[in-house]
């Protein structure tokens, strides 16, 4: 199976490291706000807060994934009720979370080679291996 395509917005976020040409024509969609669906639940609105301020800083919330950052919340959400209730979450849960947190860059595979634009690392830190 081939590697899905990396959305532009995180290949700019990494400096575009393929050095291959971003997409010229893909759609430009309106910025949406940070306010959470009114059908998110307790826990899902905590993962809302946690996760939409950050994506819109970066310029990655627009309306066109306001409503799948949604679902991944909720989703989060159910997966942390079921918890919380002691119950064991049903695995495919578990794995829409991953497929969408990796669509998003939460993942940690899929941070790797994101690097926010003002966030670089201190150079005059030592290595861990070179002192």
């Amino acid at each position: 199976m081939a590697n899905p395509r990396t959305p532009t917005q995180l290949r700019i976020l990494a400096g575009n490291p393929s050095k291959r040409p971003l997409p010229e024509g893909e759609p430009d969609y309106p910025e949406a706000t940070v306010e959470p669906p009114y059908w998110l639940g307790h826990e899902a609105r905590k993962v809302w807060e946690k996760l939409s301020g950050a994506l819109e800083v970066n310029g990655m919330l627009n309306d066109a994934n306001y409503d799948i950052l949604a679902t991944y919340c909720d989703l989060v959400g159910d997966y942390i009720d079921k918890r919380n209730a002691g119950e064991p979450p049903h695995l495919g849960m578990a794995q829409q979370i991953r497929l969408l947190a990796r669509e998003f860059g939460f993942t940690p595979s899929s941070q790797a080679g994101v690097s926010a634009p003002n966030n670089k690392k201190d150079d005059n830190k030592k290595s861990r291996f070179f002192k």
